[in-house]
């Protein structure tokens, strides 16, 4: 019977094979004992069995997600937010496809199914602070300052129209925004 892995070890390696792009598999296996894995080898990733590779880098996927990152690290993202959104929502999304692929009732996607709802709630929170950090009172008080000046360049009438509306604006976005703000708050601390 295969010995049980406990799905953090899994994990761990899986952040170290990334951290040393996919190399380097004996400061993975040092790493991974400092960690207190002490029966870790380099060959739970990959190891040659009659000719063919096998290992947690092919039954997770993990060669095709490191692919896929570093096909990717051109890519420029607005905010370093988006970019990390990008990654995880990527290392989710290759974790569903390997958990469609070998079916969802395969005893051995445990840890697939564990680490896909991992990568789900990292990306929720990380939706939610990207929401938090762009719909916020000063970035309204921002954009309000740069509408007046490229009204003056646009429409006098315009300019004159925001400039007599700048303090129901700015009350409309405080209570928008910071009222709502602390209500969140509240509601999160209660729970």
């Amino acid at each position: 019977m295969p010995k049980k892995i406990h799905p953090e070890c899994i994990s761990d390696c899986f952040d170290l094979y990334l951290k040393y792009n996919g190399s380097n598999f004996p400061a993975i296996q040092k790493e991974m004992r400092e960690k207190g894995w002490s029966t870790f080898t380099s060959q739970n990733i990959r190891k040659k069995v009659k000719g063919e590779y096998e290992g947690w880098e092919i039954d997770f996927g993990w060669k095709k997600a490191l692919d896929e990152r570093n096909a990717r690290k051109g890519q420029v993202a607005m905010t370093s937010a988006e970019g990390l959104h990008y990654e995880v929502e990527s290392v989710r999304k290759n974790l569903y496809e390997v958990i469609l692929e070998k079916g969802i009732r395969d005893p051995d996607n445990k840890w697939l199914l564990w680490e896909h709802g991992k990568y789900v709630k990292k990306t929720a929170e990380i939706l939610s602070s990207m929401d938090a950090a762009r719909d916020n009172y000063a970035n309204f008080v921002f954009f309000l300052k740069h509408l007046l000046s490229a009204a003056t360049k646009i429409s006098p009438e315009m300019a004159r129209a925001l400039c007599e509306a700048e303090d129901a604006l700015l009350d409309w976005a405080e209570k928008k925004f910071v009222v709502e703000d602390v209500h969140h708050r509240d509601t999160e601390t209660q729970r």
